[in-house]
């Protein structure tokens, strides 16, 4: 079987980058997977910044049965799409791109298109699969119109628009649609459309063995007699609602509560929110992004993380957390809601709205393991060769 997908940079063999998030990380595991049973992993690389005057595709690295290349977009027209003044047909606008993109499809004889997460590129490939009579399985990892409403000053009216048509005709286009959660299917079809029974399969994420192979050791006393330490994982973006975690640690700064931030991200160095981000490094300790034995050890140093996302559909980052025994307080718009009240861990979802109340409720919580019943939950259901085997079957019965 040859599978066609989007990949990332930082996946190609010798990339010295770290990993371009959840998607990236999960596109490295399942190739991995995959060829070990015989498939061929044929991935298609968005390189933005790289000059091109045409659509072009070069080859990134060829080796046994994994293919990768890169396709380059030309800037400006890539760019114009984003500000487009009036709207126009995405397919006319990218005439050249999808052209390209078809011939190699034939070139790499596909069997099947697997779309991890969706975005302009991943529209490209859907919509190049289907003129090529390819099936086509989408991951739905996010709701690419939540990201652009989030951002919606860095497009022009147009754009949003054809943006969100576009996303609404993966209903249309997707032979089957991955949804990672019961959470991520009502939000899409709130969102963007609702999807059709016979399309929507809903598989896990699965999580990474490197944090299940260790739980960090508890504190003993009491949690109301010592110092505990509130970590953060996300990158700097809206979504992710990194004000409020900053609102709780001025909380907890005024109350004199026992706790230290320490928040794993990296803040752009523009003045767009600048008295925002001074005071953030003033009262969180800033630690740089870093490769996945390094976070392992960063979930353990901590004894509770924050993610107060304004919206989330399955953020690897609580089941990486709670593998390594470290608990995480989320927000009601965060995909884990559901399994989190299944296994005892309702206490651990709350609004994020009010700094004083979360901060309530850290200190009531923080000291405490996740419950024996999530991390039970988390080692059977998002086991990586279930899933991914669930995937190949998947994928089998539409290439027959």
């Amino acid at each position: 079987m040859r599978i066609l997908t989007n990949e990332y940079a930082s996946n190609v063999p010798g990339s010295t980058g770290i990993g371009s998030g959840g998607p990236a990380n999960f596109a490295r595991s399942f190739g991995t997977y995959a060829t070990k049973l015989g498939a061929t992993w044929i991935g298609l690389i968005h390189e933005h910044g790289r000059v091109a005057h045409s659509p072009t595709i070069r080859t990134r690295f060829l080796q046994d049965s994994v293919r990768l290349f890169g396709f380059a977009i030309p800037e400006a027209r890539y760019r114009g799409f984003l500000r487009m003044r009036r709207k126009q047909l995405p397919e006319t606008w990218f005439a050249e791109e999808l052209a390209r993109i078809q011939r190699w499809m034939r070139e790499e004889r596909g069997d099947l298109l697997f779309l991890n997460g969706f975005s302009v590129f991943a529209w490209l490939l859907l919509k190049a699969a289907a003129r090529e009579g390819i099936p086509v399985v989408i991951q739905h990892a996010g709701i690419a119109t939540v990201e652009v409403d989030q951002y919606a000053h860095l497009f022009s009216r147009a754009s949003r628009e054809a943006m969100a048509e576009m996303e609404r005709e993966v209903v249309e286009l997707a032979t089957r649609q991955v949804f990672l959660n019961a959470f991520s299917k009502r939000a899409f079809a709130a969102w963007v459309r609702p999807v059709p029974t016979a399309q929507a399969v809903i598989i896990p994420l699965p999580y990474d063995p490197l944090f299940a192979k260790g739980r960090r050791r508890r504190k003993t006393t009491e949690p109301k007699k010592q110092a505990f330490v509130v970590g953060c994982v996300a990158r700097w973006d809206r979504i992710k609602n990194h004000p409020a975690v900053l609102a709780i640690a001025q909380a907890a700064k005024k109350r004199g509560a026992p706790l230290t931030f320490r928040s794993v991200t990296k803040i752009p160095t523009t003045t767009v929110h600048a008295q925002v981000k001074a005071r953030y490094r003033r009262l969180i300790e800033i630690v740089p992004p870093m490769d996945r034995t390094a976070l392992a050890a960063f979930y353990r140093s901590v004894d509770v993380l924050l993610l107060p996302s304004h919206f989330d559909v399955s953020p690897t980052v609580v089941m990486e957390a709670a593998l390594c025994g470290t608990p995480t307080l989320i927000a009601p718009h965060v995909g884990w809601v559901s399994e989190y009240r299944a296994q005892g861990m309702g206490t651990w979802i709350i609004g994020m709205e009010d700094p004083e109340r979360v901060l309530d409720r850290l200190m009531r919580c923080a000291g405490r393991p996740p419950t024996d019943a999530f991390v039970a939950h988390l080692r059977k259901t998002h086991a990586p060769a279930a899933v991914f085997r669930t995937y190949l079957r998947l994928f089998r019965s539409l290439c027959r």
